[in-house]
């Protein structure tokens, strides 16, 4: 088990994230009554150590959404979710970190879907910092966030005769990555 460090104590220089060991998901309630993960299998990203603070930006391919099932992946790709012909990235580019304690970090930003930019507030740790066993230097964390898919145009629905919808309006992003400092 990985200690907490501070933002402080990332070494300074650019990270890469490393797709191999970091993964971007999401979760979303279905029916009401049980939660659907899922991922995008394809995504690369930048994390910043400097003076003036801690940054990350990254963007997923949103065509590469898996959720295990085939059905649903092709309706998340289609106009009435992602619409990955048209637009077929996800993004996201932090403009401030706040370090907490033990660890705790606010990455504060904007997000892209579906040519639609929102603020977003990442929450979370950062892991230690440490070298590797072929002499990298890697940092890892892991974020979350919830957002609003209405308000990215993702606003197809059903309301079950229940009440609840068919699936949430909710959806809680979750990134964890581990990223090896560049040359």
């Amino acid at each position: 088990m990985s200690t907490p460090t501070s933002v402080a104590a990332v070494p300074a220089g650019t990270y890469g994230v490393d797709p191999l060991h970091s993964n971007v998901g999401f979760e979303v309630r279905h029916m009401g009554i049980a939660t659907v993960r899922g991922a995008f299998k394809q995504f690369e990203g930048t994390v910043v150590s400097a003076d003036s603070g801690l940054q990350l930006s990254g963007s997923v391919t949103a065509d590469s959404v898996d959720t295990g099932a085939e059905d649903r992946d092709g309706h998340l790709r289609s106009p009435e979710f992602f619409d990955v012909e048209q637009f077929p990235q996800i993004s996201f580019s932090s403009s401030q970190a706040e370090p907490g304690a033990d660890g705790e970090i606010t990455l504060s930003g904007e997000i892209t879907i579906k040519g639609v930019t929102r603020p977003l507030e990442l929450t979370g740790r950062i892991g230690e910092s440490t070298e590797d066993p072929w002499g990298n230097q890697r940092v890892g964390f892991e974020v979350e966030a919830k957002l609003d898919r209405r308000e990215f145009g993702l606003d197809w629905n059903q309301v079950l005769p229940n009440g609840n919808l068919l699936v949430s309006n909710e959806v809680k992003l979750i990134v964890s990555v581990s990223a090896v400092k560049s040359s």
